[in-house]
């Protein structure tokens, strides 16, 4: 009686201990929800002024095309932080946000959105604007920005 009784102990913990290592494994954050909190991450960045966060947020090199132009990094780094000190005040929504994830590889994925700015140098917007954005994500440890397109709603 006694030996079935430690047999019981001894599959009652390797059942646990199996079922840890499975929980454990399922922490990874699946791909869709860390590209939102990558998006998240880099809307709080913009509405902060943080030009090094939204910088981090890009790949090295990234593709950036803004109205037809394409942005080299240091041009982007130099609108970011102008259009910082230009609307001290600034706010952005996203909206419409569709994630299509590579199915192969599951490390790429293209992210459409529309993305509502305004800003100004008090509580009141002096200016608004919306874009239409297309991004290519690659995630390599982190999910970032590899190219980028913005169109003004407007145009």
């Amino acid at each position: 009686m006694r030996t079935a009784l430690v047999c019981r102990k001894i599959s009652a913990y390797l059942l646990l201990i199996a079922l840890q290592l499975l929980i454990a494994g399922c922490n990874k954050t699946p791909p869709e929800q860390a590209i939102l909190d990558a998006l998240e991450k880099l809307e709080t960045a913009i509405e902060a002024g943080d030009t090094g966060t939204v910088m981090d947020a890009l790949t090295d090199p990234a593709e950036i095309q803004r109205g037809g132009q394409i942005l080299q990094r240091d041009e982007l780094r130099r609108l970011v932080m102008g259009t910082f000190l230009r609307y001290p005040k600034r706010q952005l929504a996203l909206t419409q946000i569709n994630i299509e994830l590579d199915p192969v590889t599951q490390r790429h994925a293209r992210v459409t959105f529309t993305a509502f700015a305004w800003g100004g140098q008090s509580v009141m917007p002096d200016n608004a604007d919306s874009y239409r954005v297309v991004s290519d994500w690659r995630e390599d440890g982190e999910w970032k920005i590899e190219g980028l397109t913005a169109n003004g709603l407007r145009e």
